[in-house]
């Protein structure tokens, strides 16, 4: 009875692993659509985190991924200082400076150019959506 219980369990899982092996559809957009970019950002660091743990890179890819697109899609221009602030927070160690001289020079809308800046996408979202919506808590 356990054995058959353990097979059921592997059986309902392996699609989880099976999916978690590839990349989804934000992270194939962007690897795609900004081959560079994805190269020297997403895959870069999510290489460096995990090393050879293969499926463990491709699990941080989506996460960054998902997290990029989700600030593309619901940034609203009033919110700018806080996304900045976020961005600044969790920019990559050694890319703080960098991540403020481009968001300074070359973003005047927040578009997938921010691809460019060095940051760990999943915390910049989850601080931009905490402060949004204490902001509107408090101004609405």
């Amino acid at each position: 009875m356990r054995r058959l219980h353990v097979i059921l369990l592997i059986f309902i899982l392996w699609p989880i692993f099976i999916v978690s092996q590839t990349l989804n559809s934000n992270a194939e957009y962007i690897k795609s659509k900004y081959p560079s970019e994805f190269e020297n950002t997403l895959k870069k660091y999510a290489l460096q985190k995990w090393n050879t743990d293969y499926e463990m890179v491709a699990y941080e890819i989506n996460q960054q991924a998902d997290a990029l697109v989700s600030i593309v899609q619901t940034f609203k221009s009033e919110n700018s200082s806080i996304l900045f602030n976020a961005i600044r927070k969790w920019s990559i160690k050694g890319f703080e400076n960098q991540n403020i001289q481009y968001w300074n020079d070359s973003l005047e809308v927040v578009n997938f150019k921010l691809l460019h800046l060095h940051c760990d996408w999943d915390m910049v979202q989850y601080e931009y959506d905490k402060q949004v919506t204490a902001k509107n808590a408090i101004f609405k």
